[in-house]
Order: C-alpha cells, then structure tokens, then sequence
C-alpha cells in the first residue's frame, strides 16, 4: 500500500486514525480541518464532535501524523 500524502487529502475529508500499535479493530473516525502548507507529515483533524460532523470546522482539532491515518470511516 502507497504512503498517504497531503495531497492525497483536502479540507472535509473523512479520515480514521489507526497508528500501527492499534489492531484492525481499534480506530477513530474524525474530519480533516486544515492542511498546512509549511508541515507536511501532518494535518489538523477534528475527532471529537458530538456528533455533529457538519459543524467540524467549530471544533478543536489535533495535529496528526500522516502515517497514523487513513482514508475514510470505518
């Protein structure tokens, strides 16, 4: 499987953070809020929302490696 980039990903995307000490069955499901131009291993994501992903730019976001994520909800 390629390495996930930034450009691989925009603003609204849904992402899952699943770091490689995490099992296939442990994740978390979160929106891409902001990517940097000047950190490129990271983007901003919002994780924790009470449910209202539609709101997400309202929310604190966490800088989270690119490595530790990928595409989509599980």
């Amino acid at each position: 499987m390629s390495k996930l980039k930034q450009a691989d990903l925009k603003v609204g995307d849904s992402v899952r953070y699943q770091p490689e000490h995490y099992g296939e069955d442990q994740w978390e499901n979160g929106v891409v809020k902001e990517i940097s131009e000047h950190i490129t291993d990271s983007v901003r994501v919002v994780y924790n929302c009470g449910g209202e992903w539609h709101k997400y730019q309202e929310y604190t976001s966490a800088m989270t490696c690119l490595t530790d994520l990928k595409v989509g909800w599980k």
